[in-house]
């Protein structure tokens, strides 16, 4: 096993894949994978031949959420009312969630606490059949402060309300019940789904896939109001304009493959 805590893989056909890389503790989030997940987070936005990140880690289970060792040993630093480990795993779900690059969460096995917040953050989920998920955090006299920003948009409040205060575990068919996951699929047909989805995100303009991110975001939150919509025209007028919306439209006409399309293979 790499002793690196988080691996890193760019394929051919600009597929970038992230590996949780602690097995021996269930992939839980430590300071040091914490940082490297940033720091390639950071490193994939600026790479141009990326397409799109899929999150995933070694080993039987995606992530038990925080460090337990990591927290108890912050303690004896935290200043009043600073916790650096909330900040640093706060920093982390808002670089995976506001990231310019689709991302997908490929999930087997625990998913807990923070674990579950990362699936959340992420634009696309795949879960297999064997995966499970806890809000774990009352359990421990804690709280789920800083995922849940990002999960009560993926569940709603009311779900949240409930798996939050009971700390349930669910199967996968649950998770995919209540929107936390897009899809459950079957072990053997995990890198199939996997190639589709990432085909089809390699289909799509770069910079359009990028602003249809952001337009998600903002939408999601805004008011329906005379503002708004003029904000959505203006928003495709300026991309309209974009040399890639052209070469998109070009390319649709003529009944040839777009130059973002040339040579992408997309398989993870």
């Amino acid at each position: 096993m790499s002793e690196h805590p988080c691996l890193l893989q760019i394929n051919s056909g600009g597929i970038a894949t992230l590996s949780l890389n602690r097995p021996d503790v269930h992939n839980a989030l430590d300071e040091a994978t914490v940082n490297l997940l940033i720091k390639y987070l950071h490193e994939l936005e600026e790479n141009t031949l990326v397409r799109a990140i899929v999150l995933t880690s070694t080993g039987k289970n995606f992530c038990s959420g925080a460090d337990l060792k990591w927290m108890l040993s912050s303690d004896e630093h935290m200043a009043e009312g600073e916790d650096s480990v909330a900040q640093k795993l706060a920093e982390l779900m808002q670089v995976l969630h506001s990231h310019f690059k689709p991302t997908i969460a490929l999930v087997t096995g625990a998913t807990y606490g923070g674990g579950a917040g990362l699936v959340a953050c992420c634009d696309i989920a795949l879960a297999s059949r064997d995966a499970h998920f806890c809000f774990s955090e009352v359990r421990l006299g804690l709280i789920p402060s800083v995922i849940s920003p990002y999960v009560i948009r993926a569940i709603g409040e009311r779900l949240a309300r409930r798996y939050f205060l009971t700390a349930e575990h669910f199967d996968a068919q649950e998770a995919y019940r209540i929107g936390l996951v897009h899809e459950v699929v079957e072990g053997s047909n995990f890198q199939q789904c996997l190639n589709k989805i990432t085909d089809a995100l390699i289909a799509g303009g770069p910079c359009a896939l990028t602003r249809t991110k952001e337009i998600v975001g903002v939408i999601s939150t805004a008011a329906l109001d005379d503002s708004l919509i003029r904000k959505t025209v203006e928003w495709i007028a300026e991309v309209r304009k974009t040399p890639e919306a052209k070469e998109g439209i070009s390319a649709f006409i003529k009944k040839r493959t777009a130059l973002w399309l040339k040579g992408a293979k997309g398989k993870s």
